[in-house]
């Protein structure tokens, strides 16, 4: 089966430090950066050489850098929204929905309400693009989206955070520290901090779900 091309959104959040997004981002067949990302990615790229774009309303770039981009600048100057969104539009255009990828490093950080403006796109995204391979990497762990049944890959003491998006969703867990039992989490703290058992966990929801997941285990 040939190996799906991967392609990384780079919002303008906190630039990665964790060695997965940053192999990540390393390993990317190609880039969507934000505009506000581009100074902090043409440091990094420098190295690497990585295939890519900047996209945006521009406001984050001086003229003589437009002019060096050239055809690598997509400017979009709709201020409905973000360029996160813009940039996974345009991605999604380009590169096929169902063969390719689609990794989102540097989301969080900064201000906190661009935080969970950008986590809660992975909710609009999967909407947006039925059958989207989508998680997005922070400098602690992972999230994705869930909905219906599916096993996780895990491993011992690996810290597991359920975010439900419709407080009627119902969840059922196996596989945790704490299992569920078709629960609703409505409170977003209600899911939190729960841990595996083993290499795999498995999650079945009736709506929208935002799993989290830790790079590194909880200490002993």
């Amino acid at each position: 089966m040939e190996k799906r091309k991967h392609i990384v959104i780079l919002a303008a959040g906190d630039f990665p430090t964790h060695e997965i997004p940053l192999r990540t981002l390393r390993e990317a067949d190609f880039v969507v950066c934000c505009d506000s990302a581009y100074s902090q990615f043409t440091i990094f790229n420098y190295q690497f050489s990585i295939p890519f774009v900047v996209i945006g309303d521009g406001d984050s770039l001086t003229d003589e850098t437009k002019q060096v981009l050239g055809d690598r600048w997509i400017h979009v100057a709709e201020q409905d929204y973000n360029d996160l969104h813009k940039a996974m539009q345009w991605a999604t255009q380009k590169f096929s929905i169902i063969d390719s990828q689609f990794s989102i490093l540097g989301a969080t950080g900064r201000r906190e309400d661009h935080t969970l403006g950008n986590i809660s796109y992975l909710d609009t995204f999967a909407s947006e693009y039925p059958g989207i391979h989508l998680e997005m990497l922070t400098d602690h762990g992972r999230f994705q989206y869930h909905i219906g049944t599916r096993i996780y890959p895990s491993f011992l003491r690996q810290q597991v955070s359920l975010f439900t998006l419709d407080p009627r969703t119902h969840v059922t867990a196996t596989g945790l520290q704490w299992p569920l039992d078709g629960a609703t989490l409505s409170p977003w703290w209600q899911g939190t901090l729960n841990a595996a058992l083993a290499d795999t966990f498995s999650l079945s929801a009736d709506g929208p779900l935002l799993v989290f997941q830790t790079y590194d285990p909880k200490p002993l």
